[in-house]
């Protein structure tokens, strides 16, 4: 009987020894590896459930937008630095409520170019508009549209289970004004995992969002404040240095001040779920 039980122990203790070695040796450098001359296409598609009451009344209505991304790596200098040209391929917008049941392309954005330069570790070093975008559907005004959503990564390696901190501050001009847009991030490394055919590490995050600023619409000024809460999951080809698939949730509170011909406050409730996946190259 003791032969038994030491037997079990030296399997168990066997057993913890690997694990513990395969964990140890599970380390990653996290790090995006664009190459000069590379064109990758993201189909990003979002559905929000918007609440938002006006005058005593309760309106809802959905949004959907459907769009894809193309992503062209100018150049990458000797630190790493990537010159990356985004713009949209293609651009659509569905609106449903009570009162309107309308789809748009989004002919304005289509081709329009921003160039950012981004490190290895995702930090946006610079960003410059090279096309105006005028958004004629929406009262006029020009706009620039933030593109380049990346994961911050850390500096050293990481293995299962870790976690890691990003904050970011974004300033978006957009229809007249400009919305100063903060978040702050928690990541964690959870495990390995196939989508699409790529063997991906699988990230999850949670976080938080504030928005602050003011925008034009129709000759009134629109103020905005608002927070919200920030779930979701990435999955990260390591070996090609690309994000495959970002599933996101965000729930947000907003509250619209209007000025003009009418005063008027507007509280919005805000329910999204995106989804941006990585269009594989004809082969």
């Amino acid at each position: 009987m003791k032969k038994y039980y030491s037997r079990i122990t030296a399997n168990a203790i066997a057993m913890l020894c690997t694990t513990l070695v395969l964990y140890a040796q599970g380390s990653f450098n996290l790090e995006y590896k664009y190459k000069k001359g590379d064109i990758h296409r993201f189909k990003n598609v979002s559905t929000s459930n918007i609440t938002q009451e006006m005058m005593g009344k309760e309106m809802k209505m959905t949004n959907i937008s459907d769009m894809t991304i193309r992503l062209e790596v100018e150049n990458v200098d000797k630190d790493g630095i990537a010159s990356i040209v985004i713009s949209y391929d293609s651009a659509k917008n569905t609106m449903k409520s009570q009162m309107m049941d309308s789809t748009m392309t989004l002919n304005d954005l289509i081709g329009k170019r921003t160039r950012y330069m981004v490190s290895k570790l995702g930090n946006v070093v610079r960003q410059e508009i090279i096309d105006t975008i005028k958004i004629e559907q929406m009262g006029g005004g020009t706009s620039q549209h933030r593109k380049m959503s990346l994961i911050k990564f850390p500096e050293k390696s990481i293995k299962l289970g870790d976690k890691w901190k990003s904050s970011d501050v974004d300033t978006i001009s957009t229809m007249g004004g400009k919305i100063v847009h903060a978040t702050d991030m928690e990541y964690t490394l959870v495990g390995k995992e196939n989508k699409q055919g790529h063997d991906c590490l699988k990230i999850d995050y949670v976080g938080t969002t504030s928005d602050t600023g003011n925008m034009m619409m129709g000759g009134m000024e629109l103020f905005v404040e608002g927070s919200g809460k920030v779930s979701g999951t990435t999955y990260f080809d390591l070996k090609l240095g690309l994000t495959v698939l970002d599933e996101s949730s965000v729930e947000n509170e907003q509250t619209l001040a209007v000025t003009g011909q009418q005063n008027m406050t507007i509280p919005m409730s805000v329910s999204t779920k995106s989804t941006r996946m990585l269009i594989e190259k004809d082969k």
